[in-house]
């Protein structure tokens, strides 16, 4: 399990010389490494930073999927380290150790058959996942100026979910005593001083997101139908029962990030 991000500035930085150009001829390059769905749903966004968070995610997985299926048909180490001096734009940036895989076409049937660009799926519930290797779990968000994405595989967890949040939220407290679950609310006011209740704010914020996209059925969950326990690192219900696992993650100054998984 592993969780990787990519900054938006990285590709606005490379086309600073074609300012007069529109989105699609300045990110030609780059839509070229997507699906044509992929494609049509970014370019359903009329907002350009929004167009280049859905770019960025789906240009990290492929770069994650080819590195993962070069370097494993040659090693069992998988190592890919912060590459903002590569000639593309996507920056990737291991979060977590690294893993070690010992048997990768036991842990990645199918992932030798994956062609390029990557065609995404989703399941009837909406839940995303790539045809020609199911077994290789992932998740994207972005949010601000990142985009983020975790993989793992089907021995290390049956589903999985990634949220990363920008802090750039107004009257936090306010939001959170009308959607947060009592319980949550208690962790939040259990806090000393306003900075760190917004801390535990966007904490619980990003853990409740991250398990609405392992769960796979979205906001129609309800926000408010279960807890974000960050204090334990687990998901659970109304009364008390486990339902997943959170995982903290490490990320940009001014975000919040979490994995949970089940």
């Amino acid at each position: 399990m592993k969780a990787y991000y990519s900054n938006i500035n990285n590709f606005k930085e490379s086309t600073q010389g074609m300012k007069d150009l529109g989105f699609e001829e300045r990110y030609a390059s780059y839509l070229e490494r997507i699906s044509p769905e992929r494609k049509e749903h970014l370019l359903s966004f009329k907002n350009e930073d929004d167009r280049l968070r859905s770019l960025a995610g789906s240009i990290l997985l492929t770069d994650i999927v080819k590195e993962l299926r070069d370097t494993l048909s040659a090693s069992d180490h998988l190592s890919i380290t912060n590459t903002a001096s590569r000639s593309d734009a996507s920056s990737i940036s291991g979060l977590s150790e690294k893993n070690i895989f010992d048997d990768c076409t036991k842990k990645y049937p199918g992932l030798f058959n994956i062609t390029f660009p990557i065609s995404i799926k989703c399941e009837d519930i909406g839940k995303p996942y790539i045809a020609e290797a199911p077994d290789l779990k992932f998740s994207i968000s972005h949010s601000g100026s990142y985009a983020a994405v975790v993989t793992a595989t089907s021995a290390e967890c049956k589903s999985i979910g990634i949220d990363i949040q920008t802090k750039d939220r107004k009257s936090v407290l306010d939001i959170a005593d009308r959607f947060y679950t009592r319980f949550e609310n208690n962790i939040i006011q259990s806090a000393v001083s306003n900075l760190e209740k917004e801390k535990l704010f966007y904490e619980i914020w990003s853990a409740k997101e991250a398990f609405i996209k392992c769960d796979g059925r979205g906001l129609s969950y309800g926000i408010s139908n279960f807890n974000a326990d960050i204090t334990k690192n687990v998901i659970t219900d109304l009364n008390g029962n486990v339902i997943a696992t959170l995982k903290k993650q490490a990320c940009p100054d001014g975000y919040a990030c979490y994995v949970c998984y089940f």
